[in-house]
């Protein structure tokens, strides 16, 4: 059964983010798309928005919901309004806001992520916006996704469902270019570009179940990331492109990663990596009864699926838990990273 097929008669969620990827003209031309892929289903959307307008410009009907505002908001009003299906447009910031709203609410409801950022990444991608009706035709298929969950002093900041870096800047699409943008800054309410550097200083450490297993030694000047381990099966059997996925062979779902130097910015040359070998790779996986903390760093923010959530410095630590099976994608035989069929 196609995807389209499957979607007929359900209700279905529509949130798009008109800041992410490279315009509204583009965004226009994605959801008047997606609206025709849906034209079996009946779709619901915030009152107001770009997705709203889209679905009634079609000459069909459009459940509208109140409120709205950011991505997280609209998906929670719509997921308490009884959707089947939310369907996401924008970047992996954008997919893992309604994302964390479907596992705040304990909703059984399935997500179809369709990429317009300045990524794309993420686990959440069901296809980027050129190949959705591409999507709509292959086979139905669904693939449950893991998470990270991400805290400060106790205090739950996010939920990510590709990776949470550790850095000083983030990326970001602006005049249609994709750049490295202050990490820090943002979380000010301000937005300018900066020059990625190392967060990771002297009194820098990693531990796990409270005891230290990193420290500035390793880790001075380089870069930490974790990451839920999802789509790992492409890469079992492999030596160099499987090593970073020991979590099929060693029943981890989880890892973090701390290299030797910089390796998240958007302009890495070989120049770069030259100057930094031997390069020095350090990997602690976790399972969901682990605690990863990560404290002791010299400014940065802590970067949840590519959205700044919080200040470091060097008095902070912050915990990471692994949650498997968060959330369920819908995917497509006919594309990267199908899981099983949907009944």
């Amino acid at each position: 059964m196609t995807l389209r097929s499957w979607i007929e008669g359900k209700r279905v969620g529509l949130i798009a983010n008109p800041r992410a990827g490279k315009g509204d003209d583009r965004l226009d031309e994605t959801l008047a798309s997606l609206v025709g892929c849906l034209s079996g289903a009946t779709i619901a959307a915030a009152g107001g928005t770009r997705e709203a307008l889209a679905a009634t410009a079609s000459g069909g009907s459009c459940e509208l919901v109140r409120g709205g505002g950011r991505a997280g908001e609209a998906a929670e009003r719509l997921l308490d309004a009884g959707v089947d299906v939310v369907v996401g447009v924008g970047g992996d910031g954008t997919l893992r806001d309604i994302a964390e709203a479907v596992v705040r609410r304990g909703s059984a409801a399935r997500l179809i992520g369709i990429g317009v950022g300045s990524s794309n990444v993420g686990a959440l991608v069901s296809a980027a916006a050129a190949d959705a009706e591409r999507l709509f035709d292959g086979d139905a298929g669904e693939m449950w996704v893991h998470a990270l969950g991400v805290a400060v002093a106790g205090e739950p900041i996010g939920l990510a469902f590709h990776d949470v870096a550790f850095a000083n800047t983030y990326f970001g699409t602006r005049a249609g270019k994709r750049m490295d943008l202050d990490a820090e800054a943002v979380l000010r309410g301000e937005d300018r570009p900066a020059e990625p550097r190392s967060v990771c200083g002297r009194g820098s450490w990693i531990a796990k179940n409270g005891r230290r297993v990193l420290g500035a030694a390793e880790i001075e000047g380089g870069q930490v990331v974790a990451s839920p381990l999802n789509d790992v099966d492409a890469c079992r059997g492999r030596a160099v492109g499987g090593f970073l996925c020991w979590g099929p062979y060693l029943g981890c779902s989880g890892l973090l990663a701390a290299a030797s130097t910089l390796m998240i910015r958007t302009r890495l040359e070989p120049e770069d990596l030259k100057a930094s070998e031997p390069l020095r790779l350090w990997h602690v996986g976790f399972s969901p009864h682990d605690v990863i903390e990560v404290g002791g760093l010299e400014g940065g923010a802590v970067v949840v699926d590519g959205t700044p959530k919080h200040e470091l410095g060097t008095s902070i630590a912050v915990a990471l838990t692994l949650r498997e099976n968060a959330v369920a994608v819908l995917r497509t035989g006919s594309l990267p990273g199908c899981g099983g069929a949907v009944a």
